[in-house]
């Protein structure tokens, strides 16, 4: 399969891309200047601008096109007969240690193609304390602002450390000499010059790596990566390794770049701090919201299910209250961390991490079941002590964060507590998970227990928060009583976590699935109809566009409406492939935006959502394929739109190996007609053939494939993400064998070998 990228104009675009690794975040703008470099280690920013220019006989080179990959954002240039291309990169390392990849990496390549001698000059400007940057809705910290540098050239690099903070160290230089270099307290200024010979080429690399640890650390960086390719070499070979996981194909070429573009900006957010792996949902900072944790860990179950793992151990060691509540956030910087609430009682925080921690458990193994188990119980007992007259509530009586339990808890002058319906379903899901585990290691009396009362929240969901007024579900029922009718996203929660009956999940879905709430670009968190629709207001949750509700609207469709949920997944990533990203704001190719304009759609919050990419792998995984990990195994029930034939996928992890499966409808079309191969033994509705894999390969990179063996046969599918025609290969009995095969954009062929007999019978 391709590697993903994205060339656009620069005069089409606003800003950068958004690079992350393990121990650095970095931020450039549409002309691949650095716009700020962070680190996880210590919070801290370590550079706010980086500025290069080329310049040729005294003339600037001019900024033409800018590629965008999953390593790299690179930008073209050009003066005449003279061409450069910039590239900035961030080594992606996945077990790499701090000072291999703290470390932020320019490559120039010029190129003289005239018959003439070209003096060339490049000059980089470094701004040291963080800059507050219109481009990007994050703003540093003031204090960060106002640091002050002392800055010491040694030969062909300078250190640079922060005054007043020793180990705060920068190494800045190349394997070139400096032609100049000058500076202050703020800002080093550097200048190199070539003579380019005619048809001659040039190849600059130029570094900046920091440390927390003092300049003998950030130095060991610089050294092992100032003057080779080898470092982006081994960075473009983990993220296709990455990419390679959980490869779900469709027909529909744009839904098949969203989840691979997903999987790289899921890597970028994942970060190490002092106190363990976390990510954040504003970054670059070291907060760690745990709603937001228990979302991120559905998506990457099923691509980094060891940093599932890390992100809920995290959260186990430092996100719980005495009493059995999750906090809200925690800063992974702080050694321990304080627990920070809101002083709300209750909020989604509690029943979803004990929802990551189930399905986390589902995909592992019995010994995370039984792990699992105490940390679940632990919550859902603490939710049971929060019921109320039947319901859970939420005594909260600010506004904002401290009067909000919902998941749209940022809106200034707003309180949404009491009894909430958003919070009442996601519990009766907790405590009936917490039931199911209970009973399979064989702790009867809390099973009954945690299913008595799932059951019990459920009736009283489906009789006390049901409107008189709507048919619908309440918002809330206040702490004054008032019940409120709101027509808002939140009535898919009943849906997603199995409370809405049939009739009732009908009338949500006519509800959610209007212009009055579905959009082209996402759903809007309030129907447009409601009085207090605002499309821009509370970071646009009373009317704004949210990718992620849609993401749960098209989810919970899948199965009533295939073609809502293809639907939905187009509109949630397209945003990130318009042809003007410029139009749009805060928009960069490849990457989710976070929240919309509920009338225009323009991008009002961050370029690159930390949560919407593991959300839309979960889609991808669940809804699409329709995987749903049980206690006996795997239930797979692909749910495909009638123009649909087939869905593949290939190395899905579970349960420390990894799986693939291909859905083939049969000649007639219908949705509960067709064959399912898999290489895991499955639950379906369909007919299931269970087969051994075959290994396969493609000699282009516009084309998918995955083989299976059965008693009787070889069967390989092959593909096309994009236009291809080339060579399928795949090992049988030892022996490579090839087919030609030629595909269109979102075609799919099925190749089937026959076994001889006497190999068969072998077998």
């Amino acid at each position: 399969m391709e590697y993903p990228s994205y060339s656009y104009p620069v005069d089409a675009l606003k800003t950068g891309s958004s690079l992350g690794n393990r121990f650095a975040f970095a931020l450039l703008n549409a002309e691949t200047n650095l716009k700020g470099l962070w680190s996880s280690a210590d919070n801290q920013y370590y550079a706010g601008e980086w500025n290069v220019d080329i310049v040729s006989n005294g003339q600037p080179l001019t900024p033409a096109t800018t590629t965008f990959f999953p390593e790299s954002q690179h930008t073209a240039l050009h003066s005449g007969n003279v061409t450069a291309e910039k590239q900035f990169f961030l080594p992606f390392l996945p077990d790499g240690k701090p000072n291999d990849c703290q470390v932020g990496v320019f490559h120039l390549h010029c190129t003289n193609s005239s018959d003439h001698d070209i003096e060339l000059t490049i000059r980089h400007v470094v701004t040291f304390p963080a800059v507050a940057s219109e481009l990007f809705t994050k703003k540093p910290p003031v204090e960060q602002m106002q640091k002050k540098i002392s800055v010491h050239p040694r030969g062909r690099h300078c250190e640079i450390v922060t005054e007043g903070r020793p180990r705060e160290a920068r190494v800045f230089g190349s394997v070139f000499q400096f032609r100049s270099v000058s500076h202050d307290e703020r800002t080093l200024q550097a200048e190199y010059t070539f003579t380019l010979r005619p048809k001659d080429y040039l190849f600059a690399p130029f570094v900046l790596s920091f440390s927390p640890e003092g300049v003998e650390s950030a130095l060991h960086g610089f050294l092992d990566s100032h003057d080779d390719e080898e470092l982006l070499e081994r960075s473009i070979h983990h993220y296709k390794e990455l990419l390679s996981h959980a490869l779900v194909v469709t027909p529909e070429p744009v839904i098949n770049r969203g989840l691979q573009w997903a999987k790289v900006n899921m890597a970028r957010v994942l970060h190490q701090y002092a106190v363990g792996e976390g990510f954040t949902n504003d970054p670059p900072q070291d907060i760690v919201v745990i709603r937001d944790l228990a979302w991120f860990v559905l998506g990457a179950d099923y691509l980094l299910p060891d940093s599932s793992q890390r992100l809920l151990e995290l959260a186990e060691k430092y996100a719980y209250h005495e009493n059995g509540k999750l906090t809200e956030f925690i800063h992974a910087n702080q050694n321990p961390p304080e627990q920070h609430d809101y002083k709300l009682n209750i909020n989604d925080d509690t029943p979803l991490f004990v929802y990551a921690q189930y399905h986390h458990a589902l995909l592992c193994s019995d010994d995370a079941l039984r792990h699992a188990y105490p940390l679940m119980k632990r919550a859902c007992d603490y939710i049971l002590s929060q019921i109320k007259d039947g319901l859970v509530w939420c005594t909260a009586a600010g506004t904002n964060v401290w009067g909000i339990c919902s998941w749209r808890n940022i809106v200034d002058g707003y309180t949404l507590s009491g009894a909430v319906t958003e919070i009442n379903a996601e519990s009766v899901f907790a405590l009936a998970c917490t039931a199911e585990i209970a009973s399979r290691l064989g702790m009867a009396s809390d099973a009954q227990l945690y299913e008595s009362a799932a059951g019990a929240l459920k009736k009283n969901i489906n009789t006390t928060l049901v409107s008189e007024e709507t048919g619908l579900y309440l918002l809330n029922i206040d702490l004054d009583g008032v019940r409120h009718h709101d027509i808002t996203g939140d009535l898919i929660f009943p849906v997603l976590f199995n409370v809405a009956d049939g009739a009732m999940r009908a009338r949500i879905f006519s509800t959610l699935l209007d212009a009055g709430m579905w959009t082209p670009f996402g759903s809007r968190t309030v129907n447009e109809r409601e009085k207090n629709f605002d499309p821009a207001f509370g970071y646009q949750l009373v009317g704004g566009v949210w990718p992620n509700l849609m993401a749960w609207i098209a989810m919970c469709v899948r199965q009533d409406s295939p073609e809502k949920l293809v639907e939905g997944m187009k509109n949630i990533y397209q945003l990130s492939e318009v042809k003007r990203p410029v139009e749009y704001e805060n928009v960069v190719p490849g990457e989710f935006p976070e929240r919309l304009h509920g009338e225009h759609y323009k991008s009002l919050g961050m370029s690159m959502s930390p949560w919407m990419p593991p959300t839309y792998l979960w889609v991808g995984v669940e809804g699409l394929l329709g995987v749903k990990p049980l206690l006996n195994g795997l239930e797979l029930n692909p749910a495909l739109p009638s123009g649909w034939k087939w869905i593949a996928v290939r190395d899905v992890p579970y349960r420390g190996s990894k799986f693939s499966a291909l859905f083939l409808r049969r000649e007639n079309g219908g949705q509960a007609d067709g064959v399912l191969y898999t290489t895991e033994p499955v639950h379906s509705r369909f007919p299931v053939t269970v087969c051994d894999p075959c290994e396969t390969s493609s000699d282009t990179e516009g084309s998918f494939t995955v083989g299976f063996q059965t008693e009787n046969e070889v069967l390989i599918f092959a593909a096309a993400t994009s236009s291809a025609e080339g060579k399928v290969e795949y090992t049988f009995n030892g022996l490579k064998n090839k087919k030609h095969v030629r595909l269109q954009n979102g075609e799919g062929v099925i190749i089937h070998v026959p076994i001889p007999v006497e190999i068969g019978k072998q077998k």
